[in-house]
Order: structure tokens, then sequence, then C-alpha cells
């Protein structure tokens, strides 16, 4: 019986250290080596972890070709095992119909499971699925999902949840929350929530009207390449008295949109500004080409410029 016992704790020093390696191995790239080790340990020990790591290297294709199908199979295995992470993605794959039949209510059921473990991912996807259906109680379970994942650390939870706090959406109105929540996020990095924090500052929304701050945090996510702060910035510099008016600056944002976006606002202020040597060399060759290119496309405004200037 005594040797039973050792020979049972050596036999599981060997598969710790077997998973052991196998981590090593995925950290260092050596994937068909990690690969092979995990699965050993898996089918050995039926370790969700191991399991876990099979079904992402497997829909991954790491080290192997890509197999949905049998990455579905391990995240099923590593899901029922207890594996948050696996119940996350198991999820989602019932949620777009991947591999499998698409089956809301089951990914509903597996988002709560890694939910229910503070598994941050699954309450963001579990808040963005709630918020979806619009109705009263589902806005209040998409608000208590997205503030968990917010208290989490989720920077997109973060700013979602100061918009439903902005618009008392699952909750009661509140600028003093949503401001907080805004700013967490947008201190962290998030395009989104600096427009929005942006905005507040613009309207003076719970805070006082500062449109230099507003004008930092437009900027912030615009260099990040969100389109919307990219237009406000160019016309903010174009029009606005209360920063610095800057038309090279208004120029070299509207610049960006067409560039990036094919906006056809920013083609006409494009345009209109090489028309009129605003922020750039005078040009009206080039301004009349952007002024025009926006009309063919209908925008109004294009229209009635060249129309005033009887340019056809």
């Amino acid at each position: 019986m005594k040797a039973f016992i050792l020979l049972f704790i050596t036999t599981i020093f060997l598969h710790a250290s077997l998973f052991d390696e196998a981590v090593k191995d995925l950290n260092n790239k050596k994937y068909l080596s990690a690969y092979e080790k995990f699965s050993k340990v898996a089918l050995k020990e039926d370790n969700p972890i191991a399991q876990y790591n099979i079904a992402l290297m497997n829909y991954k294709g790491l080290g192997i070709p890509v197999n949905k199908q049998l990455a579905f199979q391990w995240y099923e295995m590593a899901a029922q095992n207890g594996n948050m992470q696996a119940q996350n993605n198991l999820a989602h794959m019932y949620y777009l119909g991947d591999v499998v039949k698409k089956d809301k209510e089951k990914a509903i059921y597996w988002y709560e499971k890694s939910a229910k473990q503070n598994y941050a991912l699954a309450q963001l996807n579990l808040g963005m699925i709630y918020e979806r259906n619009h109705t009263k109680s589902s806005l209040k379970k998409s608000f208590k999902w997205y503030k968990e994942a917010a208290l989490n650390g989720v920077i997109f939870a973060q700013n979602n949840l100061g918009r439903m706090y902005y618009f008392g959406q699952g909750t009661k109105k509140n600028l003093k929350e949503a401001f907080y929540w805004f700013e967490k996020s947008a201190l962290s990095g998030n395009a989104l929530a600096q427009i929005n924090l942006a905005m507040m500052y613009y309207s003076g929304d719970y805070v006082s009207r500062d449109y230099e701050k507003a004008r930092v945090w437009f900027e912030k996510s615009a260099k990040q390449g969100n389109k919307t702060a990219i237009i406000k910035l160019a016309d903010l510099y174009r029009k606005d008295s209360k920063i610095n008016q800057d038309y090279e600056k208004a120029f070299y944002w509207y610049k960006i949109a067409v560039e990036k976006y094919d906006n056809l606002k920013s083609m006409y202020y494009l345009g209109y500004f090489y028309y009129n040597g605003l922020g750039v060399q005078k040009d009206k060759k080039q301004g009349v080409y952007w002024i025009k290119k926006a009309a063919s496309r209908g925008h109004e405004r294009s229209k009635n410029f060249l129309e005033i200037h009887k340019i056809k």
C-alpha cells in the first residue's frame, strides 16, 4: 500500500513537470512540442488548463493545422471541467455559430459560468449581449456585468459603464459616475472614452466647461485613428474661437479624415481650404477637384458651393 502511494505521488510530479515543460515550450513558441506534452497531460489527468491550451492551439493553428471542430471539443471538455477561459471561448463559438449551430442560450449559459468565476472578458461579453436586447430587464443585466468587468479593469467595460450612467440605461442617470468611468477608461487609452470625456468637457456636463481639455482629449483619440475624434478636432481648429483657431491643424486633420475614412464632409473642407488658401498654399484647381469629388457623391454643401461659384 505504501509503495502504491509513493508511486502515485511520483506520477503526479512527473506529470506536473511535463505540464511545466509544455508551458515553457508554448512560451518559447515551440508549438508542436508543447502540443504533444499538453495532450499527454490532458488525456492522462483530465487537466482543464492543458485541455484549454490544446483547444486554443487547434483554433489558432499553433504548430498544427487549424481545426476548429477539434478546438470546440477540447473547449467543451475544459469548460465542463471548470476552466473559465474555455467557458468564455466555448460561449463565443456558440454565439457566432463558429463550427457549431448558433445558439444564443448556450452562449449565455457558458458566458455566465465564466463570468461568475470573475473572468472579466466573459463579463464584458455578457454586458454587450444584454445591451443589444434594449429591454429594461436586459439593460439592467448589461449594467450589472459591465460594472463587474469595469471593476476588474476592463477599459472597454469602463467606457460602456460610463455611457450607461450618462444616458441612464439600466440604472439611474448619474453624470458624476459617467465622468468617473469615462476618465478612468480614457486615462488607460480607450479612444471612445477619450471622445466621451472630451464631449463632457466641451459641453460642461457635470464638470466646468473647458475647451482646452476637450481639445486635448479629442486629440488623444484622433491620434489613435478614431474617425469621430479626427473630424471633431478638425472642426474645433476650423471654427471654434474658444481655443486657438488654427487652419493649418484643421487642414491636417481634415486631410487625415479623407485619406483614412474617405469622409465627404472632410473632403469638402479640404477643397474649401485649398480654394481659399486656409492653412495651405492657395490652389483653386486642387480645391475644385476635392469639392467636385464630394459633390459627385451627394454632398449637398459641395453641390451648393459649385452652384454659387458657377463651377461646372
